[in-house]
Parts: C-alpha cells; sequence; structure tokens
C-alpha cells in the first residue's frame, strides 16, 4: 500500500493530512513536505484516536482492533492497514526484536551501570510478540486528561529537542513551515538516558537526573534518591520532585541535578526541599556537592566500560553517557 492510499483512507474518516509526505531522512522513516514553502498540516480528531485497550494481536502477529467494540468498519481497516503497512508490523516489532537483542547481550558491568540508570530486572527478560506491542505502544502514546491515546499518521513524525509542540485541540494538532523534515518534540523533561529507555535513540538533553543512590548522613538519615521522575509536586509552576519521609529515611523520587529549562536550579530546588526536614542550606548544598561529584564519576565509568564493548546499543549508551557527563561539567 502506498503513503497516499493510507492517507485518503485517514482524510474520508475526517483526519487533515496536508502537505505531507513519508521519506527517509536523517533521523530514519519520517514526515516531510511535499512543497518546503508550504505549511503542513496534520490533524487527528478525537474520533480517530485509538486507546490501546482497544488492540490486540491475530496468529501472524498483525495488531487488530477487537470485534465487539462496535467500531466503524471503515475506521478498521484504516487503522489495521495504518499499522500493517506503516506502523507495527512494517518496522515495530522487528526494530524491537533487534534492540532487546543487543540489549541482553550487553556485558553484566553494562548492565549493572544501567541498573543505577533506571533500567529494570524485566528489561532485559526474553521478550514475546505481546511484550513487544506493550512497548511498542507505550513509545507512541499521548496523555489527554487521564486517558493514553495512539495517533496515527501524526506519531510518524520523528523526534528533536528543539521540534514542535503538538497541539490539544478536539484532537490533536501538529503544523508548521519546514524546510526539510518536521520533527516534533515528544517530552522536554526526560535525561538522554531515561529517553533512549522508552524510545530507544539517543537524543541530547538538558537535565541530567542523579542515578539511584542512597546517602547516609549524620543527623539527618538515610538519603534514598531513586529515578521515578513521573512522580511530581507542582508548586508556583515549578516542577519538583516528591520527598517525603518514611521512618528515619528521606526519599526522594527524582533529583534533577542539571536542567537548564526550569524556573529554578535544581540545586536550588533541593535545598528547599530538605528544608521540610529541617536540613540547614549550607549541608543541603553540600550534600548536591557530593552527587554531582558521584554522578561524574558514574558517568564516566560508564563510559568507560561501553567503550570495552563492541555491542551496537553499548556504543548508544557511550555516547549519550559522555552528553550527560559534558552537561554535569558545565
Amino acid at each position: 500500500m502506498k503513503f497516499a492510499e493510507i492517507l485518503e483512507k485517514f482524510r474520508v474518516l475526517g483526519g487533515v493530512a496536508e502537505n505531507i509526505e513519508l521519506r527517509r531522512g536523517s533521523y530514519g522513516r519520517g514526515i516531510f513536505p511535499i512543497n518546503p514553502n508550504q505549511p503542513i498540516k496534520i490533524m487527528v480528531p478525537t474520533h480517530l484516536l485509538v486507546s490501546p485497550n482497544w488492540l490486540k494481536l491475530d496468529s501472524d502477529n498483525h495488531i487488530r482492533l477487537k470485534p465487539k467494540l462496535g467500531l466503524d468498519p471503515a475506521f478498521i481497516d484504516f487503522y489495521e492497514s495504518y499499522q500493517q503497512f506503516f506502523g507495527w508490523s512494517n518496522v515495530g516489532i522487528n526494530e524491537l526484536s533487534e534492540y532487546h537483542n543487543e540489549l541482553i547481550k550487553l556485558p553484566r558491568k553494562i548492565k549493572q551501570f544501567l541498573f543505577l540508570f533506571g533500567w529494570l530486572d524485566t528489561d532485559f527478560d526474553k521478550k514475546n510478540a505481546k511484550d513487544y506491542l506493550n512497548e511498542y505502544l507505550t513509545s507512541r502514546q499521548i496523555r489527554i486528561g487521564n486517558e493514553s491515546k495512539l495517533m496515527p499518521i501524526i506519531e510518524l513524525i520523528n523526534h528533536a529537542n528543539d521540534g514542535k509542540q503538538y497541539l490539544s485541540d478536539e484532537g490533536i494538532k501538529f503544523e508548521g513551515t519546514f524546510k526539510d523534515e518536521a520533527l516534533a518534540c515528544y517530552h522536554g523533561s526526560f535525561d538522554a538516558l531515561h529517553f533512549f529507555r522508552i524510545y530507544h535513540f539517543n537524543s541530547e538533553s538538558t537535565t541530567v537526573l542523579s542515578c539511584d543512590v542512597k546517602i547516609d548522613v549524620p543527623n539527618v538519615g538515610l538519603i534514598n534518591i531513586s529515578r521515578f521522575d513521573a512522580m511530581v509536586d507542582i508548586k508556583d509552576g515549578v516542577i519538583t520532585p516528591r520527598m517525603i519521609k518514611k521512618k528515619s529515611e528521606i526519599q526522594i523520587d527524582f533529583l534533577e541535578l542539571v536542567n537548564f529549562k526550569n524556573k529554578l536550579s535544581p540545586r536550588k530546588i533541593f535545598i528547599d526541599g530538605m528544608q521540610q526536614f529541617h536540613v540547614s542550606s549550607s549541608l543541603a548544598n553540600q550534600i548536591f556537592d557530593g552527587l554531582i561529584e558521584h554522578n561524574r564519576k558514574a558517568h564516566a565509568d560508564f563510559i568507560s566500560e561501553c567503550r570495552l564493548s563492541t555491542n551496537k546499543v553499548a556504543k548508544e549508551l557511550e555516547s549519550i553517557a559522555l552528553n550527560q557527563l559534558k552537561l554535569l561539567s558545565m
């Protein structure tokens, strides 16, 4: 099936796709303007957004919409054809299989570092088609209110930190004028190692999260820092990590060490947050200095281990860690 054919099915159902074509560029397959002097516009109306819960795999591992949902047959034809020729069946399952085969083969020492940077044991388990599908869908979902939705056609746009933002207005819109490939910003607050774990490609970041670490501070107790950066508090428009105390342990769900986009510096956020536990500013400042140094060493040692490996994923991780170390040294 040609891309123009799937776009026509999309338009008949109420979708908008103006001045776009599918080509390969420096980021792989992506969306390009047919005429770079004219704006592109893509709009997936609400009724064409798909819940991941609607999907299942058939015996040939093709995506199918569950039959009991009572969906429009024309929509079913469009979406299943889209996933077969331009989505999951075309690239998704094969790319994920290749990535996980390399991930599993990583040396033990590299895996140990990855656990510090937020990877889990399950990341290195052998996967089946359903596991790959869940991972594929997770990397393509957008949050709308309290629901996660999949957005056909728009999801083909590749990521860049300075890419355009999606617009949420009776569906999902993306528009702008692009001399070359159209690029979107998927997520602006992940650090690069977290981003790679979800999306499996290297994207430079403006933030660095601390690795998993526990610090025993005299007269304060244990400070336990994780990398759960979905657990946030928002105060006066500033995103801050959730900090709580359980018994004698201070738990911090994540801690940014560098962030060039936040209104407040990560250091000030940490110092202000620690005051609720009666930790003085001078001591909190010393702890933060120690965390910077600890993370610099962790990234440097991680880079050294990656350089010893010829694994494709290890080479990607080396490049990412070099950029993160650069941010930590600024």
